[in-house]
C-alpha cells in the first residue's frame, strides 16, 4: 500500500462511515509467530482501513500520539493485542 492511500484512509470521517461497514477487529486473529510485516499485511488485509474499525457495536478512530513511540512500535502493540 502507498504512503499516499494509507493517507487517505486516515483521513476518512468517522461521521460519514456506517458501524455495519466497519470490520469488528475483535474478530481478527493475526499469526503472532509470524515476522512483523506480514503481521501488518495480515492486520490490513483484514480489517481493511486500520484507522477506522469497530470493536463490538463501538466504532473506533485509531490515531497515534506524538508522545515519543514510533508509529512502527505502537501498530506492532495494536497487532500483539488483537
Amino acid at each position: 500500500m502507498t504512503v499516499e492511500k494509507y493517507r487517505e484512509l486516515q483521513v476518512v470521517d468517522f461521521e460519514d462511515v456506517e458501524l455495519g461497514s466497519l470490520t469488528d477487529i475483535s474478530k481478527v486473529r493475526i499469526d503472532k509467530e509470524q515476522p512483523a510485516e506480514k503481521r501488518r499485511q495480515q492486520y490490513i488485509d483484514k480489517a481493511g482501513n486500520p484507522y477506522l474499525v469497530r470493536v463490538g457495536n463501538v466504532k473506533v478512530k485509531v490515531r497515534f500520539a506524538n508522545n515519543g513511540i514510533s508509529m512502527e512500535d505502537a501498530f506492532e502493540n495494536l497487532l500483539l493485542s488483537v
